[in-house]
């Protein structure tokens, strides 16, 4: 823990003061930003095979951490039942996995112009009645290619996807798999298909259809732990992409260009469908060369890309080492914006916290968030909040879920997030530093964030704040015996309050009787300002119900917190009264973490229903708040 990192984190960062809820001093830290390629999961860029001798000081290794690779069928499965996978995968994941730390996404395909062999399925394939129409590749050369909507052909391959799941599926590593069993290299058209070989084949639209869903299937079988992309097409092949979305299939398209990817996918089916946590996946129609000569802007059609709601972009401009400066850093530039960003923008915080020896210390903590990316995220992460010591040890530690989960922090919005850090009562007084990590708990792997101040374990180091001694506060928020002869308690019309016998531990309790036609309450009472917000409080009462009709809706205690402008907030409550042993005195308690928005609180009897009119006639006595924890 450098103390120098802190010390410039701080010095690059606004903090002003304010009085927030309570009359507490409040105190706002905004965290510089970064500028920092963000390697997370389910997001980025990716390598279409990069150079085998790459280095990781090279300027693409800098801006990716995923290598993506598109080999023929033929090559993993030359014959039947014989399974090339460790051959093939098995150099892959010693050069890429295990020597450069990146992430691997492959897709492997049944037919493609680009394949130099007579056989991108498998030969075998055919031998086995498979039927085949003959093609001509890039090369001049005839190609033979299998009828994709024959029943054959699925029954085989389907057979091979469920074989590659039992080998790939659920690998750490394996950041996802295309879809690569349908027309040319996968993708959803048929280039080279003359009208006659799909008549001569029996094609028909119904045929495409369910072949597609038939593979469409196997795949979401076959690997239920791993991310499946299908790539799209237009309009028209919208039942594919729904059920695909439906299978939990994600989506993705080989045709950017300055004018938006091919059909225009990004406007009409990216963005309605990522917000179905369906992810979004882009490839450049051409290299860059290629796009120079079709007078292609580079920069436009980044822009245009990233208009879209993506969290994957394939970089096959062309050979890494030769590009342009310009190229290099237009795909730094979108590394930097691509799928989700989430910066910490604003820190409202409590400087110091009470340490009394007896209580734990509690710091409150008001953090808003942005999505700075052009995606959203696909994983319901969790915040960690850590205070740390001078030496770098955590002595306290928060992990919150946030209400609206991060699968909904949508670009651009701002997000507020509301804490109370709980820290140890024999923690010593002194000077530590706040930090906030985000994770995947289930998992325990580290997000990170577009802010400054990372330090070795993945937490940002955001600002100090001080622990201070304190005498112990009483412990008493509010109590009430009703043994005074008065009662500052009100009613709601048609309920009386008075005193009288008999108490629970006393000679009085104050009995609460008559008809409520309408409301959530019968009796309340405005308590005087004590509960400090963002305390922790239980509340314990007495309660004896001598009649009540109907006798659907037990009665029990609240406390209702209120905004500094009255705006209720939410409400606190005990259980409720069991009217099964009506006309005993009955213990009800709550011990509630009250908001730190909290100013003002009511303490109410409850109906338990609005509409219902009740008569009724109960007594509650021994009525006692307690702090049991305060900032």
């Amino acid at each position: 823990m450098a103390g120098l990192a802190l010390v410039t984190l701080l010095t690059n960062a606004l903090c002003t003061q304010q009085v927030g809820p309570g009359g507490y001093s409040v105190e706002t830290f905004v965290p510089q930003l970064s500028d920092d390629v963000l390697f997370n999961p389910r997001m980025g860029l990716y390598l279409f095979y990069p150079p085998q001798d790459a280095r990781p000081e090279e300027w693409f290794m800098q801006i990716a951490d995923i290598v993506y690779f598109r080999p023929d069928w033929a090559e993993l499965n030359p014959e039947e039942g014989v399974y090339r996978f460790d051959e093939w995968y098995g150099p892959i994941h010693d050069l890429w996995v295990k020597k450069h730390g990146k992430r691997v996404a492959f897709r492997i395909m049944s037919q493609s112009m680009h394949s130099k062999g007579r056989y991108v399925t498998p030969k075998w394939v055919f031998d086995k009645g498979v039927p085949g129409v003959a093609h001509i590749n890039l090369y001049g050369e005839e190609q033979i290619d299998p009828v994709f909507w024959d029943e054959r052909y699925l029954d085989v391959h389907c057979e091979f996807i469920r074989r590659l799941g039992e080998y790939f599926d659920g690998r750490p590593e394996l950041e996802f798999v295309d879809i690569g069993s349908i027309g040319e290299w996968g993708e959803m058209h048929l280039a080279r298909w003359t009208p006659e070989q799909l008549e001569e084949t029996g094609y028909s639209e119904s045929r495409y259809v369910a072949a597609y869903r038939r593979v469409i299937d196997a795949f979401a079988a076959a690997f239920p732990r791993t991310q499946v992309f299908l790539n799209v097409g237009g309009p028209e092949r919208l039942t594919i992409m729904d059920y695909a979305a439906q299978r939990g299939i994600h989506f993705r398209q080989d045709g950017l260009t300055p004018s938006g990817a091919s059909y225009d996918v990004g406007e009409w089916l990216y963005k309605p469908y990522s917000r179905r946590g369906v992810v979004c996946n882009f490839e450049f129609h051409s290299g860059l060369e290629e796009m120079r000569q079709k007078g292609w802007d580079l920069r436009a059609t980044i822009e245009k890309g990233l208009s879209a709601p993506i969290s994957y972009l394939n970089t096959n401009l062309g050979y890494y080492r030769t590009l342009p400066e310009e190229a290099r850093e237009l795909l730094a530039q979108a590394a930097r914006r691509i799928g989700y960003r989430f910066v910490l923008g604003r820190l409202d915080y409590l400087p110091r916290f009470r340490l009394d020896g007896t209580r734990p210390g509690r710091v409150l903590l008001t953090s808003v968030w942005r999505n700075d990316g052009v995606a959203p995220c696909y994983d319901s992460l969790a915040v960690e909040w850590s205070l740390l010591d001078a030496q770098g040890r955590t002595v306290a530690t928060q992990l919150d879920f946030p209400p609206n989960p991060t699968t909904r922090w949508w670009p651009g919005e701002e997000q507020t997030l509301r804490s109370v850090m709980r820290v140890p009562a024999s923690t010593p007084p002194g000077e530590y530093r706040l930090a906030v990590r985000m994770l995947l708990p289930e998992t325990g792997q580290h997000i990170f964030l577009g802010i400054a101040g990372r330090d070795e374990q993945d937490r940002y180091l955001l600002c100090p704040i001080e622990g201070v001694r304190a005498e112990a506060a009483g412990a008493v928020a509010y109590e009430e015996d009703f043994e005074g002869g008065q009662t500052p308690w009100g009613a709601v019309e048609g309920i009386t309050v008075a005193l009288g016998p008999p108490g629970h531990s006393g000679q009085a309790s104050l009995l609460i009787a008559g008809t409520r036609q309408q409301g959530w309450n019968y009796a309340y009472l405005r308590l005087p300002a004590t509960i400090p917000p963002a305390s922790k409080v239980r509340l314990t009462a007495w309660m004896l119900v001598e009649e009540i009709e109907p006798r659907s809706h037990p009665p029990y205690i609240k406390i209702g917190a209120n905004r500094a402008d009255g705006r209720w907030i939410e409400n606190y409550n005990t259980n409720k009264y069991d009217l099964s042993r009506m006309g005993t005195w009955q213990p009800l308690q709550g011990i509630f973490e009250i908001s730190p928005e909290a100013a003002s609180f009511d303490l109410c009897v409850e109906t338990g229903t609005y509409e219902v009119p009740i008569t009724v006639r109960l007594r509650i006595d021994d009525v006692k708040i307690e702090v049991l924890e305060a900032p």
